[in-house]
């Protein structure tokens, strides 16, 4: 993925209405964006640098979180066991065709996406934006907002997760079709740039990295959030996503779902049940209508009625 595109709606209007009478094929978006802030006076041009480094999130409603399809429908945010977690060093992580993740550090699960969706939402609705644009939020309404408590216990578990995706390094080739161009490209670095925490006042102030942001730009999904919260297992939660990031789930074998959740478990019966059940909770909670294995070892599920003003993918204009 290009380090330093940016997309013509981020360009100031005076300078979009001048790159509107450059003939589409002979035109760069950063070439543009260059050649016309150059001409700017020094402070403006300053201005709208510092503006570069500010992650361009969509927007999405209160009770919504928004995700990049790519930690949907991948084992980048595995079903790991408790007391299995492992340190890796350039593993290909399990993913839908035409994804390739390449990972090193701790292993992700489904409480690290928890962490990671929810920084992101408070980012996107600009919530206690500091001028460095670090977003600042309380531990205790952070983890509220997660489903966890905010004890003593919750506090430790959340700065090992801000560790985790601080210390990253995910290396990511994907198809991205824009405009302007398209093709396949790379995104590699941390998923969080760097955070602070006061602990007197239970207090972070977390900076995301700018360019994870560019991964919406190959599709995302709006979660409906109080579903997820409802789920009990890490693999109804991981099912929870992977269905949600489709518009119409096509019949998947089990031995392919238990590849793409990163699952742990050796035999194939033990995963089996284990599904059995994740699923039965995405009935409980509206998440699907109905489910059902074909004598193909095929999982079928049925998507209960779209609830108003949801989008299952969406995709952001380059």
């Amino acid at each position: 993925m290009p380090t330093n595109d940016a997309s013509p709606a981020t360009l100031p209007a005076t300078i979009r209405k001048q790159v509107a009478q450059v003939p589409q094929d002979s035109r760069s978006t950063k070439a543009i964006q260059d050649h016309y802030i150059n001409r700017l006076s020094p402070e403006l041009q300053k201005k709208i640098r510092e503006l570069e480094h500010i992650p361009n999130l969509p927007e999405w409603p209160r009770k919504i979180r928004g995700i990049p399809n790519l930690c949907l429908r991948s084992a980048l945010f595995g079903v790991i066991k408790r007391g299995r977690r492992r340190a890796v060093k350039g593993k290909i992580i399990a993913a839908v065709k035409g994804l390739d993740i390449r990972y090193t550090g701790w292993r992700l699960d489904q409480g690290d996406f928890d962490v990671l969706v929810q920084a992101l939402h408070l980012q996107a609705r600009h919530i206690e934006r500091t001028p460095d644009y670090f977003i600042r939020f309380q531990v205790k309404s952070f983890l509220r907002a997660i489903g966890r408590q905010s004890g003593k216990s919750g506090r430790e578990w959340l700065k090992d997760c801000f560790r985790r995706l601080t210390a990253t390094a995910v290396e990511i080739n994907l198809d991205v079709n824009k405009r302007l161009q398209s093709g396949k490209y790379t995104y590699a670095g941390s998923l969080v740039d760097e955070f602070y925490y006061n602990g007197q006042e239970q207090t972070y102030f977390l900076k995301i990295n700018p360019k994870f942001a560019e991964l919406f730009d190959a599709g995302w999904t709006q979660l409906q959030w109080q579903q997820r919260l409802r789920l009990k297992t890490n693999l109804a939660k991981w099912l929870h996503g992977f269905y949600a990031s489709h518009q119409a789930p096509y019949p998947m074998k089990v031995i392919t779902i238990r590849r793409l959740c990163g699952s742990d478990c050796k035999r194939m019966g033990d995963f089996r049940r284990c599904l059995r059940r994740a699923m039965d909770e995405l009935v409980n909670t509206g998440a699907i209508q109905a489910w059902h294995f074909d004598t193909s070892d095929k999982l079928h599920v049925q998507r209960a009625p779209k609830v108003s003003g949801q989008k299952n993918v969406s995709k952001r204009g380059a």
